[in-house]
């Protein structure tokens, strides 16, 4: 089935191309969220029409991903206390919810989509490289260090 590409994904192709997927992919992830529509004669000459518009959309998003990239790159780390057991093992594990809220009281606005944790959630006290990823484009990492709580 062919679509044509509304956003760049990056396993397929750029915002405007026009690709052959399968239609089950299509029919069940790609056109209900937006992120293709369907290649027919009528799309591809409204897609034309609306190529410039989209365009500019989707460079207001990246440069808003970038600046919010900046702030996290400004902040370098943060630090969760948690209670310790024996041998720096946490009661429970630090995820995604928990990084999301210390991240607010610092004022800093993030969606749990935008986290990635390479190695899932935390489990030991220490520091742990986690991802941002508000873009296809932008990526920044940071530290969050655990430590024991008294």
């Amino acid at each position: 089935m062919e679509v044509i590409l509304l956003l760049k994904i990056k396993t397929l192709g750029n915002s405007g191309e026009i690709i052959n997927v399968k239609s089950g992919y299509a029919r069940n992830f790609l056109i209900p969220t937006g992120k293709a529509i369907l290649a027919n004669k009528k799309n591809i000459e409204s897609f034309q029409a609306q190529r410039i518009k989209l365009e500019k959309e989707n460079i207001s998003k990246l440069r808003i991903a970038q600046s919010r990239a900046e702030k996290i790159k400004e902040i370098k780390s943060i630090t969760i206390p948690s209670k310790v057991g024996k041998e720096g093992k946490i009661f429970g594990s630090i995820g995604i919810r928990n990084i999301i809220k210390e991240m607010n009281l610092l004022g800093i606005k993030i969606n749990k989509k935008e986290l990635r944790l390479p190695n899932g959630v935390l489990r030991h006290v220490g520091e742990h490289k986690v991802s941002f990823q508000p873009h296809n484009d932008v990526h920044e990492s940071f530290i969050v260090n655990i430590i024991a709580k008294k």
